[in-house]
């Protein structure tokens, strides 16, 4: 099957398949007789052999005779454009090749990229992760789970999946993007992490180059990109946090300050990122305005969770000030209510809480994390060329702050 492709008109696929030189088979005498007396008829090559359209008999036009319009009038050396009514092809020219069918232009998909951090571990960052995903791809959104726990990776021990490739091979350059991205059954892409004694810190130029690399190969091909981020906030995760689209800080009540202690790192570290790439790049335009998810895990319901969040709210904008430039914007996310003994049986069990319990009142609380993430629309949003190469600038400029911190 042929398709023919411009930059400028959309794409347009015929039913007549085509088989390259090498593979076509040598046309005998009996063959040619055959086609020399139906070559006239609209015809489509299967894996069956050559089909003519029997009901739509008609005969190829003459080389030699002029081309009549609809009207049986010579058309013009430059005839007008077709109607909106016509094709695009004409009725003479169909009847060469075949029917043909309209196709769209694929178009690139708005990659949305999101990190998922806390200020300490087993407050619930990878099972929001996990379940988010799992309800993205539900909602029918292409999604990718990247575990970016060097040190204490999960994902995959509590899904209870093995990998033979993690994120490792692929910053150690053993293995290439598309040797690591693995189909799991809950819909959702994953690269699974690696346990060991390892920090996003650690990463070196070549290492993270190669990372970035991946990102430009297979950013197009989702709609979400995940990273389940190292627990803390030291600088580097921090950094790589920001350079996302969202950053989605998961607390519990008992955990509150924690969180905001996440949210206040966040800020002060995204003014001296914005200014020193102004100050280095004369054009670039500042993000001046942090805009974090906030998700509470383990609550009781959601009222209660709504109040300590507007606790948490007002203590965040009378005490993180920067320059007048730059504001603090937080968003509310959802809740997660409680469920200790179905997720410890999840976590014991190795599957996944919402593929078993999605309709629980805690599986739905994953359900509507994703619904007010879909809905949420970014006013400061950045073009996915942008987006690229400001996580580029932020990525690649913190490892000289390490190199320079040791």
């Amino acid at each position: 099957m042929t398709e023919q492709t411009t930059k400028s008109k959309p794409v347009e696929k015929t039913e007549q398949d085509t088989t390259s030189s090498a593979t076509k088979p040598a046309r005998t005498t009996a063959d040619a007789g055959k086609a020399e007396s139906t070559d006239n008829r609209p015809h489509r090559l299967t894996k069956d052999g050559v089909v003519y359209d029997d009901d739509e008999v008609t005969a190829a036009p003459s080389m030699n005779q002029p081309v009549l319009d609809e009207n049986g009038k010579r058309m013009s050396a430059s005839p007008k454009k077709p109607s909106r009514e016509t094709t695009s092809r004409s009725h003479e020219m169909s009847s060469l090749i075949g029917r043909t069918v309209r196709l769209e232009l694929k178009r690139p998909r708005e990659v949305r990229s999101i990190a998922f951090l806390s200020n300490k571990g087993g407050v619930g960052k990878t099972h929001i992760s996990t379940n988010m995903s799992f309800y993205l791809a539900r909602a029918g959104k292409k999604a990718l789970l990247i575990d970016l726990d060097l040190g204490n990776s999960d994902v995959t021990n509590k899904l209870g999946y093995y990998c033979d490739t993690t994120i490792m091979d692929l910053l150690n350059g053993n293995r290439n993007v598309g040797q690591m991205v693995y189909t799991t059954p809950l819909g959702f892409d994953l690269i699974g992490g690696e346990s060991g004694n390892f920090r996003l810190a650690n990463l070196n130029a070549a290492q993270r180059k190669r990372f970035i690399r991946a990102l430009r190969e297979i950013g197009s091909d989702y709609d979400y990109v995940m990273y389940d981020l190292s627990a803390g906030i030291n600088q580097t995760v921090i950094d790589f946090a920001l350079a996302q689209d969202f950053q989605i800080v998961v607390t519990t009540p008992q955990d509150i300050i924690a969180g905001y202690s996440c949210i206040k790192a966040m800020f002060y570290r995204l003014q001296q990122l914005e200014k020193s790439m102004a100050e280095r790049d004369p054009k670039y335009t500042m993000r001046t305005t942090l805009r974090p998810f906030i998700v509470l895990n383990q609550v009781p319901d959601f009222d209660s969770a709504k109040q300590l969040y507007e606790k948490l709210e007002t203590v965040a904008k009378a005490n993180i000030r920067g320059d007048k430039e730059f504001s603090l914007c937080m968003h509310f996310l959802g809740v997660v209510t409680r469920d200790p003994d179905r997720i410890r049986e999840a976590e014991l069990k190795h599957f996944l809480y919402s593929g078993e319990y999605g309709a629980s009142r805690t599986g739905q609380c994953f359900n509507f994390l994703v619904k007010n993430l879909m809905q949420y629309r970014d006013p400061n949003e950045f073009t996915f060329t942008n987006r690229l190469k400001r996580f580029v600038d932020i990525f690649m400029r913190s490892v000289e702050e390490t190199k320079y911190a040791e």
